[in-house]
């Protein structure tokens, strides 16, 4: 799976689960075709891969859910699960839903809303009770509590299902309102722990190779794992306007805003770090959970920030060539580049980096941003390294990643496969980003 060096989480389960005897084939044995009948949302949005990845699963609760199979691979597309940490999770159901959540379809098609539902479940089945999640689900029909990338404490999986939970309560509460009270429960067993938890951590600050950063973001000073945590509690606000976790939004913004370095004319450019002197390009969501955080905070200052970001950064990165990751050092008032590397470039990398150009274009109205977010949007149809479309329309899959300029990793898992469809429904809602976008593909 291509997590990219991404820790995931656990939940403690009422019991056993119980997986259909067809599931535990499914596992093992290459699958044929994909579904005869696609749902497809638009002329970009394809979602017969995720179709195909999407599985039943029966908790030991009677409990009727759907996870989705992390792998995908090459040549036959056959599912894949993995025998250390499991065949699905909690971080990549959180993401699927969000893809049929989002889908244009989602009030007049029954098909998706039960995708969808099914999928909730799936997370609200994965919550332990201390309010974490779990995050893995082992073929043997029993949770992955101890695995480092799935035991439940607080990490990316907890928060990705927060922000999908609480996307999904007020859209619905008309549609299932026994499973969105279900999911307002879920909602309020995990901010009782983070108030408890995370909440009151000091905002102290230290020095990493002379750069000074925060230590009460998640994983001391993790400004990704907060950008989704702010994404979620901004969902979580807006149904329950909780003064506590509001106020904790700020300083989750904060954090993330202590780690910019550089300004428009000086590297690295407005970028916003992802832990201590480091960024990666996963995950990267730091500007556009800013943007979000300026709109309901009602405060320009993180939108200032989010703004210097892509008016710096973004750019830097489309006229240097797209970077995998870098560590730098600061000595007074000057940056040194530590290391850098070009690869992997994956789908999950330039996901955030569209939706953050994007978020610009809306607030401004500038064509510029809309250029700019279609210039990186074609990256998944031929504009990159390797000179391919990474994504298929016609199949809805999204090739694994670029390893090099003459090497790609044709494989098609979840996280790929998600990342695209959520960047495509994105680039659909806006005509001149669509139009640039087609500009810049090969």
């Amino acid at each position: 799976m291509i997590k990219a060096q991404i820790m995931k989480k656990s939940i403690s389960i009422v019991g056993c689960l119980s997986i259909i005897s067809l599931l535990v084939f499914a596992c093992k044995k290459p699958a044929k075709h994909l579904p005869v009948q696609p749902v497809a949302d638009t002329s970009l949005v394809n979602t017969s891969h995720l179709d195909y990845l999407y599985v039943p699963v029966t908790f030991s609760t009677g409990t009727a859910a759907a996870g989705i199979f992390i792998y995908s691979e090459s040549p036959d597309y056959h599912r894949v699960g993995d025998s250390d940490e499991g065949f699905t999770c909690v971080d990549d159901v959180s993401r699927a839903a969000l893809v049929y959540l989002r889908s244009s379809k989602f009030n007049t098609d029954t098909a998706i809303q039960s995708k969808l539902y099914h999928l909730l479940q799936f997370i609200l089945e994965m919550q332990s009770s201390n309010g974490y999640f779990y995050n893995f689900l082992f073929t043997n029909n029993t949770i992955n509590t101890n695995g480092g990338t799935s035991t439940n404490n607080a990490n990316w999986w907890s928060w990705r299902a927060l922000q999908t939970l609480a996307e999904a309560v007020p859209l619905i509460k008309n549609t299932n309102a026994p499973l969105a009270s279900l999911v307002k429960t879920a909602i309020g067993k995990l901010i009782v722990r983070v108030k408890l938890n995370l909440v009151n951590l000091p905002a102290t600050t230290k020095l990493v190779n002379g750069i000074t950063v925060p230590q009460w973001l998640p994983a001391g000073s993790g400004t990704d794992q907060a950008a989704v945590m702010i994404l979620g509690m901004i969902g979580y606000c807006n149904s329950t306007d909780d003064p506590i976790i509001k106020t904790y939004i700020k300083k989750l913004a904060d954090g993330i805003a202590l780690m910019q370095q550089g300004d428009t004319n000086s590297y690295p450019y407005g970028c916003i770090l992802s832990w201590e002197n480091e960024w990666h390009a996963y995950g990267s969501d730091q500007a556009y959970a800013l943007f979000q955080a300026g709109t309901f905070l009602n405060d320009t200052q993180y939108t200032a920030k989010a703004m210097l970001a892509v008016d710096g950064f973004l750019p830097w990165l489309l006229q240097n060539g797209y970077k995998s990751s870098f560590a730098i050092a600061k000595n007074g008032s000057v940056y040194t580049l530590q290391s850098e590397k070009t690869y992997d470039q994956i789908a999950y990398g330039f996901r955030p980096l569209v939706f953050a150009a994007i978020e610009a274009y809306k607030i401004t109205g500038q064509e510029k941003y809309a250029d700019m977010a279609g210039h990186l949007a074609a990256w998944f149809f031929g504009a990159n390294d390797a000179a391919i479309n990474m994504f298929d329309v016609s199949t809805g899959r999204c090739f694994d990643g670029i390893n090099s300029s003459s090497s790609v990793n044709k494989n098609s898992g979840a996280e790929s496969t998600i990342e695209a469809l959520l960047t495509m429904q994105r680039v659909e809602k806006y005509f001149a980003v669509k139009t640039a976008m087609n500009k810049y593909k090969k």
